[in-house]
């Protein structure tokens, strides 16, 4: 299974201090590339494999799918896990907004909106219910998979996690767990990117770049951030990617405006 997105790697592209990608890649390229968005990000026009489209994955409520069942929806997808303090919960913040644009629009029922995330180990369905519950509201999918399956899928799409091992010393500087009171004793690294998925199963846009949010996330969450953490949340780094660049791609590739 070829990734049809040629990232640099996770060693020269990433600052191995946080789940988020610290920097980004310099450059990428793709072979279907169709064109860059006025607003951010690049179309494509790529068909995604059957294999990746048959990796099982499964939701905060433990229901197994496949990105090949929603087929005939838009897609919009990006990577996360549940333990990390700097890049993450912001991540959520935009899903969530995008997830209630849309629903105030006659695409409704023709999008899912789908945070997948990188960490198997400790993603379990459990956690992922919790986490959703902390923003209370259920208009977006989290989900989570095996290492095997995860690693697959994001591999495809050129964005693979990296477990890091967290030192004890270091741990006692950071922020204990917001579900479990532990300190955390893994990280994982991975560029941060959201993408849109076609009714036909075609990956069409990437966006690359921290979150820029609305600023509006649970206090739990908003406590478990670290101080590289809270100044995403200020101010996140360059590049960004905003609920605004996936409404304008949404609007291209559907012809349904999103305010």
């Amino acid at each position: 299974m070829k990734s049809k997105l040629l990232l640099l790697s996770l060693a020269a592209a990433l600052l191995l201090t946080g789940c988020g990608a610290k920097s980004q890649p310099a450059a990428h390229s793709h072979g279907n590339t169709t064109g860059a968005s006025p607003q951010g990000g690049t179309f494509l026009n790529s068909a995604i494999p059957a294999d990746v489209l048959a990796l099982p994955l499964f939701d905060a409520n433990g229901k197994s799918f496949t990105l090949g069942s929603l087929a005939g929806k838009y897609l919009v997808i990006t990577n996360f896990l549940t333990s990390c303090q700097e890049i993450c919960p912001m991540t959520t913040a935009n899903m969530r907004d995008i997830a209630n644009a849309v629903n105030t629009t006659e695409l409704k029922d023709k999008v899912a909106v789908i945070e997948i995330s990188v960490d198997a180990q400790r993603d379990t369905a459990a956690r992922l219910k919790a986490y959703q519950d902390l923003f209370n509201d259920n208009s977006f999918t989290l989900a989570s998979g095996t290492e095997k399956n995860l690693a697959a899928i994001w591999k495809y799409f050129g964005a693979p996690g990296q477990k890091m091992a967290i030192s004890a010393k270091d741990a006692a500087t950071m922020p204990v767990d917001w579900l479990t009171g532990k300190p955390s004793t893994y990280d994982v690294m991975h560029p941060d990117l959201v993408v849109i998925v076609s009714p036909q199963s075609e990956w069409r846009w990437l966006d690359l770049g921290s979150p820029k949010s609305s600023g509006v996330i649970p206090p739990k969450l908003k406590a478990f951030l670290s101080e590289d953490g809270l100044k995403n949340l200020a101010t996140p780094e360059e590049p960004n990617w905003s609920p605004k660049a996936v409404f304008y791609a949404l609007e291209q590739l559907s012809g349904v405006a999103i305010k």
